[in-house]
């Protein structure tokens, strides 16, 4: 025997022993592609209902933030009505107190003299 022959009996050897080894490997590959195909086919039929349920989504935000920028809108039209009411009913509470405060004042006067006038009379 040959040194030669050694050396390639142990590159034989090893060359099986690496193949024996590699068996296991390539099966668990293997089945992990299989696995991963199996998922990006229910991926597939799922994306497009996903798809289509967020487009839903989307466009029930979009309606619903249009709702609450109109109401919004109104709200801030009835505070400005509001406001604007107060302000009213200020001016004429100035108004009429301004303008009946002096005539009754002056009919508190009258009364108050005419009852001064009647019960000095009655004695």
């Amino acid at each position: 025997m040959t040194a030669t022959t050694i050396f390639l009996g142990i590159l034989s050897l090893a060359h099986l022993v690496l193949v024996l080894l590699l068996i296991p490997v390539i099966r668990q590959v293997i089945s992990t592609a299989k696995q991963a195909e199996t998922t990006l086919t229910n991926i597939d039929k799922e994306l497009p209902k996903l798809l289509a349920t967020t487009q839903e989504t989307a466009e029930e935000l979009q309606i619903l933030t249009a709702s609450i920028n109109s109401k919004i809108e109104k709200t801030d039209n009835l505070f400005t009505e509001i406001g604007e009411a107060s302000h009213l009913v200020a001016a004429t509470s100035a108004i009429l107190k301004d303008s009946l405060s002096p005539i009754l004042i002056q009919l508190a006067g009258v009364t108050s003299g005419f009852k001064a006038f009647t019960t000095f009379f009655r004695r």
